[in-house]
């Protein structure tokens, strides 16, 4: 599940489609502020000039923009996205982590995980949490089906919701979140969202049970 590295003759040759182009403007836009070639490059591992040749493409069928040189999506472009928010604490990655995470990408095509910051541990917790959040946040970055993991803010979680602006909110199958007051919510601030319920199979298997064992 560990994402693997492409190496530089496989980046080299490799042809960005437009799903893979469309997703790595998106996530590194979201990520950087902004979505220059070289990183898109980096981002989808490929060779820039396999991201120019998409991109005139794309730009053909009016799925991007360039201007002062960075690359955005269109409102076209980006639905052809359905992007995923899932959050968490995410501090001892185990198979629970691992079915959540895979059953949240089957909802999209793109995946972004909040990851909480340390105080959110301590306040849900009621204790330290195991890792630091900038720990947990390369350790979720490092899963393959995970396009990008954001370190969660201290304020609302619409005020990260409105940076993300998600198509469906996965809610872990224990979070106490409330799915329609989050949709009636991000309603009122122009958000279309669905919120849906992941599953488990494994309900016993948590990191509070796992530290118990230790």
């Amino acid at each position: 599940m560990v994402k693997r590295q492409k190496t530089g003759a496989e980046k080299a040759g490799s042809h960005l489609d437009t799903l893979t182009l469309l997703r790595a403007i998106y996530v590194t836009d979201l990520k950087e502020g902004g979505a220059p070639v070289a990183s898109i490059a980096k981002r989808a591992g490929v060779a820039p000039s396999s991201v120019r040749s998409a991109l005139r493409e794309a730009s053909a069928r009016k799925l991007v923009r360039e201007a002062k040189g960075a690359v955005a999506l269109t409102t076209s472009g980006r639905r052809r996205l359905k992007v995923v928010m899932m959050g968490g604490a995410f501090e001892i990655i185990h198979p629970g982590h691992v079915h959540a995470i895979s059953e949240a990408k089957t909802f999209g095509n793109t995946l972004v995980v909040v990851v909480a910051t340390d105080g959110s541990v301590e306040r849900n917790k009621a204790r330290a949490p195991v890792t630091s959040q900038a720990l947990r946040v390369g350790l979720v970055s490092s899963l393959r089906e995970v396009d990008l993991a954001l370190p969660g803010n201290k304020g609302s979680i619409y005020d990260i919701l409105l940076r993300i602006r998600p198509d469906v909110i996965a809610l872990g199958y224990d979070q106490r979140h409330n799915g329609e007051e989050i949709e009636r919510e991000a309603a009122r601030r122009g958000l279309r969202i669905r919120c849906l319920r992941l599953g488990t199979p494994i309900p016993d298997v948590k990191t509070s049970k796992i530290l118990l064992s230790l």
